[in-house]
């Protein structure tokens, strides 16, 4: 079983001002996810985005600005007609002024007038080594939640007052919940399952490479074991610093990074003292059937320094996540102009054939 912390790509508080955080704490699973942002007027940024992800692969872009739709991975460009590319940016097009219609909608019913404000959909499904699914709309204003759709009972949910005339208007249109409701489990998860084929030798599980190493600074007592994960796909991983056998509950962590390549990597690290005679070693567990545990060699990486030399390498493994994490953030920005392949030799995709639309239509609120 693995649980960890899934953080969308967000650029800044003016441009995706959103950040949803899921917990995964499910068998290894694969997503189709679009999000789509709609922003006040701002000079050089476009009002509407659109973005979809297999996984956390973008697999297409398209903004306001722009005026149409990309593929951002060859595999799915080979795959998909350019009639295919057309009728959605038409899609797309014809759908932009929804955006800015429910942004003054929202402005009228918090009293609100001027500002950046954003409204924010995320929609998608979800598919699980076992067999099961999920799917999942959400909507939110200027970062928090404001209505998500529940399939099961198949109504919409709101946790403020003045989302409720929305609520009772999307309740009304049955057909339309409906329609909702069989894209996210069924359309949704037949064009996953197409885009897995299609991709599949670019989205195909890696295990990481694991290092296990202590500093030690000279003429003092102190060390630190740090764990260094990387090179893995996708991002579902637990990685524990063992000691003696039971989890290191003192250990810091960077939490999930990406690298260059589109793969990614986690670091974990903490103080010990090395001559206390335990043992040290760290695990990581990818899925329910790969778990590889690294021991410590007891070999030492000596540094000069002082006391202060180890608590500074905490402070500075904090603050270069810190960075990372803000790098991600502004790197989708140029999404458009810049793509990223995970693997430097292309090899041709397993095409499939396509079907209806594999993203869904917003509606007005």
């Amino acid at each position: 079983m693995i649980c960890s912390l899934f953080v969308s790509h967000s650029v800044g508080s003016i441009f995706w001002d959103f950040v949803f955080m899921l917990f995964l704490c499910v068998s290894v699973s694969h997503s189709l996810r679009y999000f789509y942002t709609a922003m006040s007027p701002i000079p050089g940024l476009p009002e509407i985005v659109a973005v979809g992800y297999v996984d956390d692969i973008p697999i297409d872009y398209y903004d306001s600005d722009l005026r149409k739709l990309i593929p951002r991975q060859q595999w799915i460009q080979e795959c998909q007609s350019l009639e295919y590319w057309d009728e959605q940016t038409q899609i797309l097009r014809s759908s932009e002024h929804v955006g800015q219609t429910n942004i003054q909608t929202a402005l009228n019913r918090t009293n609100q007038s001027g500002g950046i404000h954003t409204v924010q959909v995320m929609h998608g499904c979800e598919l699980r080594d076992d067999g099961l699914t999920s799917g999942f709309h959400q909507e939110g204003w200027d970062g928090q939640d404001y209505i998500s759709f529940d399939k099961d009972h198949m109504v919409w949910v709101t946790p403020v007052a003045w989302g409720l005339i929305t609520k009772n208007k999307w309740d009304e249109n049955k057909a339309r919940n409906q329609q909702r409701k069989a894209y996210l489990e069924g359309t949704c998860i037949e064009w996953l399952k197409k885009y897995l084929e299609q991709g599949k030798q670019h989205l195909e599980s890696i295990s990481p490479q694991v290092f296990l190493f202590v500093d030690k600074v000279s003429d003092t007592n102190l060390a630190q074991i740090t764990c260094l994960v990387t090179g893995f796909y996708p991002r579902d991983i637990e990685v524990i610093l063992l000691r003696n056998g039971e989890d290191f509950m003192d250990a810091y962590s960077t939490g999930i990074l990406p690298n260059h390549d589109g793969t990614y990597q986690l670091r974990r690290w903490a103080q010990i003292n090395p001559e206390d005679g335990a043992t040290y070693s760290c695990q990581y567990e990818q899925s329910e059937k790969e778990v590889e545990t690294r021991d410590w060699d007891g070999m030492f990486r000596v540094i000069p320094g002082s006391r202060r030399g180890i608590n500074s390498r905490l402070d500075v493994g904090i603050v270069v996540a810190v960075v990372a994490l803000i790098t991600v953030v502004i790197g989708a920005i140029v999404w458009k102009r810049t793509g990223v392949e995970r693997k430097s030799a292309y090899r041709p995709a397993n095409c499939t054939a396509g079907g209806e639309s594999s993203s869904n239509s917003s509606s007005q609120a």
